[in-house]
């Protein structure tokens, strides 16, 4: 992230606070709204606040990103509602409605105390009015819940004991100091890992994996009880994810936007490693795709909220992880796939949730180079 443009999330007032203290450009501009909206991601119906300096300006290369990119992202990221600080009578509130105004809603204020102000007076306001529900929920509601946990509706009354067993299992073991969650079709021999976290320091490694199965051309079927092990294991808040090149473009919302991060593990990894691997680039719209194409494969969705819902993917696109090309390193590492033509390789990703990303660069960086 660039120097003094930072980003945070403020539990207490629920917003995720973007401020720029002067002008930027490319990269070091785009680079944190993008992390700050996965931020959003993040903190579903938290509302955004861009504190904008006294002379900032923004050139006409980003401002074609931000009309393209930036705004869908702000619209797909479940961000509540979003404040301005321009003082009143800046001449840029004016610029901004003409450039922006049809695109998404917005308000202003002259400071954070003032944002609040504002926040909260909207609040009172939607309280006195009804809101149009669809199947008992409000566009925005489904919204959030599309974005977050779509698999949910595969959970059955029977899954509830599944979910209890897998819980225990997560909480009820001594406290683990490094967990390396691996979720698609493979087998997992958990003795390489074990061995390998231990020799860097840790005491009680731990690796859940759940099995499941995804739209493929072989022929797999799903069991339709396997994706509720996939969400009761992210509920443990993993530090590194591992998945197969099937199975990870159905979990986007797992998969945290930290180009830093990436950049770190890159550059650590040795030469030798960096000929089987590759970045792997994903975007909302992607997401959306794969989402479209399980509900058809699974035979889910509704018409009408679908509908309702609209078309306003973002392509943009963020690294989400890296992949490991070697099939023969995959299967030292002790996974075991389960396809016979499909692509079975293995990508590395830090979880949208951890609470370290530096412990999780470095695990990552680890695994990977320790087969090379």
């Amino acid at each position: 992230m660039a120097e003094n443009l930072s980003y945070e999330y403020r539990e207490g007032d629920d917003v995720v606070l973007i401020t720029i203290s002067k002008t930027w450009s490319g990269s070091e501009l785009r680079n944190p709204l993008m992390a700050s909206c996965n931020l959003l991601r993040e903190k579903s119906g938290a509302s955004y606040i861009i504190d904008i300096p006294e002379g900032f300006a923004v050139n006409a290369e980003d401002l074609e990103w931000i009309d393209q990119h930036f705004i869908p992202l702000v619209k797909r990221s479940c961000a509540g509602r979003i404040v301005l600080i321009l003082p009143e009578g800046d001449e840029r509130r004016e610029k901004c409605d003409e450039r922006f105004g049809s695109q998404i809603g917005y308000f202003y204020a002259a400071d954070y105390e003032n944002a609040l102000k504002v926040l909260s007076d909207i609040d009172i306001k939607e309280e006195d009015e009804k809101s149009i529900k669809i199947a008992g929920k409000t566009k925005k509601q489904w919204r959030d819940h599309f974005s977050f946990l779509w698999f949910k509706y595969s959970i059955f009354l029977i899954a509830i004991a599944i979910v209890v067993i897998l819980l225990f299992g997560i909480f009820g073991r001594t406290k683990n100091d490094i967990i390396i969650y691996s979720f698609g079709y493979f087998d997992l021999d958990e003795t390489y890992m074990t061995e390998l976290m231990i020799n860097e320091g840790y005491k009680v490694p731990y690796f859940p994996e759940a099995l499941t199965v995804m739209p493929n051309q072989e022929g797999k079927k799903a069991t339709g009880h396997e994706y509720e092990s996939v969400s009761a294991y992210f509920m443990a808040v993993p530090d590194v994810l591992v998945s197969d090149g099937i199975t990870y473009g159905y979990y986007y919302s797992s998969f945290g936007v930290f180009p830093d991060s990436y950049k770190k593990i890159w550059d650590a990894l040795s030469e030798e490693a960096k000929k089987h691997c590759e970045l792997v680039y994903m975007s909302a719209a992607e997401a959306e795709e794969f989402n479209r194409k399980y509900n058809a494969w699974a035979g889910k969705g509704d018409p009408e909220i679908e509908a309702a819902l609209g078309e306003d993917d973002d392509d943009t696109k963020a690294v989400i992880g890296i992949r490991l090309n070697d099939k023969a390193a995959c299967e030292k590492l002790g996974y075991k796939s389960g396809w016979e033509k499909s692509d079975s390789r293995l990508i590395f990703s830090l979880y949208a949730k951890c609470a370290d990303p530096e412990k999780s660069e470095k695990a990552i960086t680890a695994i990977i180079n320790s087969v090379y």
